[in-house]
């Protein structure tokens, strides 16, 4: 009996189109043009790795797809590219001067609920910056992702950017226990600032306290809420975190991008490593980040390598979806010119179309033989607009209507 799974596709798991893996590479590419412009060179890494080097207590375990191989090892799929990075920095570059730049395009995996435009396998676009603890590379991995969406096309992007420190100075203050900071975190990721003062109320937290951190976490806007801000907060962590905020959003001004950044005093991105500076990034035609990253100074310790990093990730696949609803289908001709044939014409039409490309020509050559009238129909069905037809009494050229 055949599986009524059978010929189908997981949840998460999708197939690209010709017209969408052409906007993809044509992604890829831009990004990697961007990437080694300013100074980043591309790394590889394994698709699945040892279990113990991809789980650390931000991720639920059951997000990763885990296997065990013929010795008995657990393995896991890389859902990220962050903690493989770190790894291969930590065991294979220690002898690279720092800062290192470094930028990927690679395939992750993560293990979560299916929605559209969210993938169990998806594509990253990403960049690492190894060696560097000031508000630049935190400014300059904000300013690369502002420019690698205007370069992908996509419309109407914001980017909200805060810093976690803010957050772990409040929890420190409050002396809460883990899973009370989990459920606070949680309500606040959601930005659902009701189930945040009910926790807060819940753990007899004075009301004035319970107001000063609500209104603080809610605090959205250009530079204008720094200083209100600074009216609020009363520890020394919290403003060395607030000045660090304010330096890197200056240094955007500096890039010509602050007009795609809001600053946002709430946000917190999902993976405890972050440590600084975070950021994501959004646009109008989806409800989700198609981008986000921050400052991660212990992850590499780990793997006892004490270096302060930063960067970010594009979920291109996200992007794609943005894309097609904002620009439609990227149809478009498979080749510049089609060469058809007549009957016993095929060694004059394999010279003729390895000619066009050896030009630098996009040439299609038609696989059977035909008359003239079907080569234009076909040549119009595919969008190609010129048409090169290889007859006994010699070349006919033309171009399709």
């Amino acid at each position: 009996m055949v599986s009524s799974r059978f010929g189908r596709l997981p949840d998460g798991a999708r197939d690209l189109l010709p017209a969408e893996a052409k906007r993809k590479r044509q992604l890829e590419q831009g990004f990697a043009q961007l990437a080694e412009q300013w100074g980043y060179q591309e790394v590889v890494t394994p698709t699945f790795e040892y279990y113990e080097n991809l789980v650390s207590g931000d991720r639920d375990d059951g997000e990763l797809y885990k296997f065990i191989d013929r010795k008995g090892h657990i393995m896991a799929l890389r859902p990220d590219l962050t903690r493989p990075i770190a790894r291969m920095v930590s065991a294979r570059m220690r002898h690279v001067p720092i800062p290192i730049r470094l930028y990927y395009l690679s395939h992750a995996y993560n293990y979560e609920e299916a929605l559209v435009g969210r993938q169990r396998e998806f594509y990253q676009a990403g960049v690492e910056v190894l060696g560097a603890s000031g508000p630049a590379a935190d400014a300059e991995a904000v300013a690369m992702a502002v420019e690698a969406l205007q370069r992908s096309g996509v419309k109407d992007f914001r980017l909200s950017l805060g810093h976690v420190g803010i957050f772990h100075s409040l929890m420190k203050e409050l002396n809460l226990h883990v899973e009370q900071v989990k459920e606070i975190k949680k309500a606040l990721e959601g930005k659902d600032f009701v189930k945040l003062g009910e926790l807060l109320a819940a753990r007899d937290i004075p009301s004035e306290k319970q107001q000063r951190i609500t209104r603080l976490l809610s605090l959205r806007g250009g530079s204008d809420i720094l200083p209100q801000a600074e009216e609020i907060l009363d520890s020394e962590d919290a403003m060395a975190a607030l000045k660090n905020l304010q330096q890197v959003y200056e240094t955007l001004a500096s890039y010509g991008v602050q007009q795609h950044v809001t600053l946002d005093l709430g946000l917190l991105l999902g993976l405890d490593y972050y440590t600084g500076a975070v950021f994501e990034g959004y646009t109008l035609s989806l409800g989700f980040p198609i981008c986000g990253g921050g400052r991660y100074n212990n992850l590499l310790g780990h793997f006892d390598y004490q270096l302060p990093a930063t960067g970010f990730a594009i979920n291109v696949d996200q992007l794609l979806v943005a894309l097609e609803k904002q620009q439609g289908p990227s149809e478009g001709p498979t080749a510049d010119v089609l060469v058809g044939w007549a009957t016993d014409r095929l060694p004059d039409a394999v010279k003729k179309v390895q000619q066009l490309r050896a030009k630098g020509s996009k040439a299609e050559l038609m696989l059977e033989p035909a008359e003239y009238e079907q080569v234009l129909s076909y040549a119009k069905e595919r969008c190609i607009k010129d048409v090169i037809y290889v007859k006994e009494s010699g070349v006919r050229s033309q171009e399709s209507e």
